[in-house]
């Protein structure tokens, strides 16, 4: 019984592909830029946070049980790829971590590589995987799981201090990677070649952290915390002028989204955390939901903002905001553990419950 509802819900997320793509969704005929976390965006002119109701409680659709710490999540036209880690401070040069692929057509999950230290951010192209592990940037080849002996840059490294990213972009017709560290660089990786060449577009204070990236045509946006100069920053992806700090006001940022109007940022923890929603064209940023443990990842899906919360096994850790009161958000039901990650695929979301163990999973809603 539990098999064949397992595979009716993967049929339902495989069915989603159909659809014609759209923002931040892969399209099969070309190259996929589809890097972890991805979010979508309701359109122009969509100014409500959510409905003044709660939303109803869903079942959790749980597509794969019984992981360690599984982290990130990136897909494709055919399958899902989900970062485990098995441990968040691995000691040993060699790790149990592996990235996992999920089949879209029949639900099968299989180990596509291993080896890793504690992989965490994951994007996704036409042939490979990248992984962002503690020992650098990894290239898997989609087809065989082989990622050579060595990273593709071994400087992307100690990088399990969270607010990691791999996102995907073109410059002057070439793939590039942009790869917030969660340390004090941004770094630009070609993806072409044996031995590919990196570009540091942003470094910091010793003390700095870099967390979020969203490339916009050929523009990265990006969020630093610590140092003296925090803030929301951009900086071309050919460098041809520094990074500039667009808004000093966000001082504590984890997470960053990007829809055609507004950025949607997420900032501090320990119950003072907020998500705001931040005009692009400038002005002040609106609070969609306060008093937080730690946000992370939010996204739109059908005029409505959704978004992690970094609480352990509880219904509470996957959240959607609502229009009014001002500040207020609610469970959306399934029970789970953060941060993890959360990813729009069509009309769903895809997410981790971060857990040790065996208690990890993969799940979508509805």
């Amino acid at each position: 019984m539990r098999l064949a509802l397992l595979s009716v819900l993967l049929l339902g997320v495989a069915c989603s592909s159909d659809k014609p793509p759209v923002q931040g969704e892969p399209d099969a005929s070309g190259p996929v830029d589809s890097g972890s976390d991805a979010g979508t965006d309701a359109g122009p002119g969509e100014e409500d946070a959510g409905s003044c109701e709660p939303p109803p409680s869903v079942r959790e659709s749980v597509l794969v049980p019984g992981l360690n710490n599984p982290r990130r999540l990136a897909v494709d036209a055919t399958d899902i790829y989900i970062s485990e880690s098995h441990s968040l401070r691995p000691q040993a040069d060699y790790g149990d971590g592996q990235v996992l692929r999920l089949s879209r057509a029949d639900g099968t999950v299989s180990s596509l590589a291993k080896g890793f230290r504690s992989p965490d951010a994951i994007a996704v192209d036409a042939r490979n995987i990248y992984v962002l592990d503690q020992g650098g940037l990894w290239r898997v080849d989609k087809a065989t799981g082989e990622r050579g002996t060595v990273p593709i840059e071994a400087s992307l490294n100690g990088v399990i201090t969270g607010g990691t990213d791999v996102r995907l972009g073109r410059l002057s017709g070439k793939d590039v990677l942009v790869v917030a560290t969660g340390a004090r660089r941004l770094v630009r990786v070609d993806t072409t070649g044996v031995s590919p060449s990196s570009l540091v577009l942003f470094e910091g204070t010793v003390d700095t952290q870099v967390r979020s990236a969203r490339i916009d045509g050929t523009d990265v946006w990006f969020l630093v915390t610590g140092g003296t100069e925090p803030g929301l920053y951009r900086v071309p992806l050919d460098l041809d002028t520094p990074a500039q700090r667009v808004d000093a006001s966000i001082t504590t940022g984890t997470s960053l989204e990007l829809t055609p109007t507004h950025f949607l940022i997420t900032e501090g923890g320990g119950g003072t955390g907020r998500l705001l929603k931040l005009p692009r064209a400038g002005g002040e940023a609106r609070v969609l939901a306060d008093g937080l443990q730690g946000p992370l990842f939010p996204v739109e899906l059908n005029g409505a903002v959704y978004f992690k919360d970094a609480v352990a096994r509880s219904p509470a850790f996957l959240r959607r905001t609502r229009g009014c009161p001002p500040g207020t958000s609610d469970a959306v039901g399934p029970e789970g553990t953060g941060p993890g990650g959360l990813l729009v695929d069509g009309d769903t979301l895809l997410f981790t419950s971060q857990e040790s163990g065996t208690g990890g999973a993969v799940g979508r809603v509805p």
